[in-house]
């Protein structure tokens, strides 16, 4: 079984995955978790402080690394009938395409978890999470960064909501 986690920024998707994957007895996959060990120790240390177009280039090929060696494993795990959780790679419908394909293919069961909340909510929610720095915290949200974010999240409609579980923070 895939659980694919999607939402804007700061709807609460970490929390929610670590639930289900508690909940289900299944493995959690972060993308933003991969990109914070293998890659952020390595970044430039000015790399916040640039405009989110370069953030965004030199993140793009990290993310899809990460998801390519992501995938390879939970290949391995579906095959297990190990349940997996995806808590990324959900922005918008042609990645949540591509899983609801991967599922089909590797002969698993899908569920879309799509998780929203309010800007104000989810906007308060990232610059304290930059602060504590707690359980769900894996990278520094610049305002630029959330604000792009916002642009580039695309929500789920029509015929992707339908079987798919709707939870509001």
């Amino acid at each position: 079984m895939i659980h694919l986690i999607c939402g804007p920024i700061g709807a609460g998707k970490t929390t929610i995955a670590h639930k289900i994957s508690e909940d289900c007895g299944a493995i959690r996959f972060s993308e933003d978790e991969w990109l914070n060990i293998l890659f952020i120790p390595d970044a430039p240390n000015t790399l916040l402080e640039q405009p989110m177009e370069e953030i965004a280039l030199w993140a793009s090929e990290k993310y899809l690394r990460c998801r390519r060696q992501i995938w390879h494993i939970c290949q391995q795990l579906l095959t297990q009938e190990i349940p997996i959780v995806l808590d990324g790679a959900a922005a918008n419908k042609e990645q949540r395409d591509e899983i609801r394909k991967k599922a089909i293919e590797n002969n698993v069961g899908f569920q879309l978890h799509y998780v929203t909340s309010d800007k104000n909510t989810r906007k308060k929610r990232v610059f304290e999470r930059n602060i504590e720095k707690g359980k769900t915290y894996s990278i520094e949200v610049t305002e630029d960064m959330f604000n792009k974010m916002e642009i580039f999240f695309e929500a789920p409609k029509d015929e992707e909501l339908i079987g798919a579980e709707i939870i509001e923070t």
